[in-house]
């Protein structure tokens, strides 16, 4: 992955955990299942949240909207990151070097950095428009850009297994 010597990573590739994850008919089916689990939680709350700041359901407050999703998106990203962790251990030399997980994982940053605008800055204006008034354009293009994000993300995931 660029910065770090390939060696390292034919290392992790060789531990005793990834030995394990490849040798077992069901550590990693079920890694991968919980990773898709862990993507829907994640992507299913966040695009929900993003159609209302796009408008959808104006009935709905944002507030109380990002309140009862925002723990999914958590527990959803805490999912597929330790999954995601451990299907890169089971090959981790092949994996640092394939080029969809590395746009994968800048699409993340991107989303995370979206997301921490959203919510350091464009969310405290919130009570303006937190039921029936049309969000900021800036709110608004926020959601549509984590939107986006987040389908191209799932993309970048599923060519993982393509892309060589």
């Amino acid at each position: 992955m660029g910065l770090i010597p390939d060696d390292l990573w034919e290392n992790l590739a060789a531990s005793p955990l990834a030995a394990s994850i490849r040798a077992s008919i069901w550590i990693y089916p079920f890694l991968e299942t919980a990773h898709v689990i862990g993507l829907a939680l994640v992507v299913g709350s966040i695009v929900s949240f993003d159609l209302r700041v796009l408008g959808l359901n104006r009935d709905l407050s944002v507030r109380r909207l990002s309140r009862h999703l925002l723990p999914w998106v958590w527990t959803g990203f805490f999912i597929n990151a330790s999954t995601g962790v451990l299907l890169f251990v089971s090959d981790a030399a092949e994996f640092a070097a394939n080029r969809a997980l590395q746009v994968k994982l800048l699409l993340i940053l991107a989303a995370g950095l979206n997301a921490a605008l959203f919510q350091g800055r464009l969310i405290r204006s919130v009570e303006t428009w937190d039921t029936r008034e049309r969000a900021p354009a800036g709110a608004r293009a926020s959601a549509a850009l984590s939107i986006t994000l987040w389908l191209a993300i799932v993309v970048a995931g599923r060519t993982i297994a393509y892309i060589e």
